[in-house]
């Protein structure tokens, strides 16, 4: 029977919360500055033929999973005498799925070029298929610890491992400078986290693969599938695009339009930790039956991440070329019109309906209707559009396809939450914050003009300078969402917070 070692005392959600939000900043670090200097190292050729790649790496992964992992999230809290099984469960189940696409890229390499255009990637199949099965495994180290609720660990690993891949692909394109040597360095790096995983196992579970239970195996997967599937539509349509300008121009083109699709992981944080407490507030608040609290709560929150996400695709909108320039050099100026077109979905995002859909079981399958039905647009609509607009035309449609979803699930929301006209009134904040945003934005444009002649460095520093003061002074004068959590007082005590957390985490 396989044991469990005594689980530590747990921190404090905030605690816990702290930690991961710092070593998710700091991996977020390692994953700008890559790219950037990539393109330096690479031609655009390679750098094209290695986005590819490690497209088609995380597409695979991520359908190969199928949410199984996650699973950990559920069982381990609720049965930690056997966090062995389940770990072991998981392992096993990826083992399998990773052998899927192993075995279809040993044996029919060709398979890569049904979805890209040219014959790239075919040479590095074999490689590929062994990073999609140890990449199903690696990511595990980060999970794992954080469903076990380690904070310590769980920090370590994700800036560790972000930090280990980070310097052997740079070290690979160095010294090598070719597109193999990449893949061959991220093989290397999951390879090691998957090592660190095995070790972290088993000093907390002991010989945990040595008892294995096919009845307990088959629970798990029947909670973990199900919901993998809602999560697979997802994963295809966020990438459809992409496999189809891969497939209808050059390695070099796709480049450009991969630098174009430049996410902003700090946006995503803050997303990522507004919805986390908006799903459990949601949910204990239709469990109450409080359907009016649940329309101010759903409100409040897209206020206030009104006021943080709207200025951010102003600022980017605003010095976006110049960004563009100085990050990725003149070689890739033309992702410009492409960056400008994909920043729409910030201020998209600040539209949240997760938790909603969360509490709310019958809307599953309505968003999952939804999905499907966009999916199918996509597949239909993208060959045309892009062949006659070429790649900004495939931008549009990926953004448009985002929005549709959300203006139609968004309805179906507010329908269910009895939301009416009279509710309109809780987004008046809204309405300030793009008033004082657009002001911000058009001074600092305004700004832009008159540096025209000066170093990139110089005008993005007077844009970003004129659009903070602007944007800051307005947002104290006019009390938008959150101007109480930068006051003075509030800033001392968030320090003072963070310090005691940080006391209590190395106690």
């Amino acid at each position: 029977m396989t044991t469990s070692a005594p689980l530590p005392s747990k921190p404090k959600l905030s605690v816990q919360a702290f930690w991961l939000t710092l070593s998710k900043f700091i991996a977020a670090i390692f994953n700008i500055a890559l790219p950037i200097l990539l393109v330096r190292m690479l031609s655009q050729h390679d750098y094209g033929v290695y986005k590819q790649a490690f497209l088609f790496s995380a597409t695979a992964a991520n359908l190969a999973t199928f949410g199984v992992g996650l699973s950990a999230f559920y069982y381990m809290p609720r049965q930690p005498q056997r966090g062995g099984q389940i770990a072991l469960n998981i392992l096993v189940y990826n083992a399998m799925a990773g052998l899927v696409p192993l075995l279809v890229l040993l044996f029919y390499p060709q398979a890569l070029n049904l979805v890209f255009r040219t014959g790239d990637l075919q040479p590095y199949a074999i490689l590929l298929g062994i990073g999609v099965m140890l990449t199903l495994t690696s990511v595990l180290v980060e999970l794992m610890p954080t469903a076990l609720q380690d904070v310590r660990s769980s920090t370590l690993f994700v800036v560790g491992t972000n930090l280990v891949r980070s310097a052997l692909v740079l070290g690979a394109a160095l010294l090598f400078r070719t597109v193999r040597a990449l893949i061959l360095a991220s093989i290397c790096s999951a390879a090691i986290s998957v090592l660190v995983l095995f070790r972290y196992l088993h000093r907390r579970f002991g010989r945990f693969w040595s008892h294995f239970d096919w009845h307990f195996f088959g629970e798990q997967l029947s909670y973990a599938l199900p919901l993998g599937a809602y999560g697979v539509i997802y994963v295809i349509r966020k990438d459809l695009d992409n496999y189809f300008v891969s497939a209808l121009y050059k390695p070099s083109e796709y480049a450009i339009y991969a630098i174009g699709w430049l996410e902003v992981p700090l946006i995503s944080l803050f997303l990522e930790s507004v919805a986390a407490v908006m799903v459990v507030r949601v949910s204990a608040l239709q469990h109450e039956g409080r359907v009016e609290d649940i329309r101010r709560v759903m409100a409040s929150a897209i206020n206030r991440l009104a006021a943080v996400q709207f200025p951010m695709y102003a600022i980017l909108l605003v010095a976006g070329h110049d960004l563009i320039v100085l990050f990725y050099t003149k070689t890739y100026e033309a992702s410009w019109h492409i960056f400008a077109v994909t920043i729409t979905l910030i201020p998209l995002n600040v539209f949240l309906y997760d938790p909603v859909v969360r509490a709310y079981k019958h809307l599953r399958k309505f968003v999952l209707f939804i999905r499907i039905g966009v999916l199918l647009s996509l597949l239909l609509g993208l060959t045309p559009i892009i062949r006659h607009f070429g790649l900004i035309g495939a931008a549009v449609t990926a953004v448009l396809a985002d929005l549709t979803e959300r203006l139609i699930v968004g309805t179906k929301v507010w329908r269910t939450v009895g939301g009416s006209a009279q509710d309109l009134s809780l987004f008046a904040d809204l309405l300030r914050v793009v008033g004082v945003t657009f002001v911000a934005a058009l001074a600092s444009y305004s700004v832009r003009l008159l540096t025209g002649t000066q170093p990139l460095m110089v005008a993005i520093a007077a844009m970003g300078l004129s659009f903070a003061a602007l944007y800051i002074t307005g947002f104290y004068l006019f009390r938008l969402p959150g101007w109480e959590t930068i006051s003075r007082e509030h800033l001392a005590q968030i320090l003072q917070s963070a310090t005691s957390r940080l006391r209590n985490a190395m106690s």
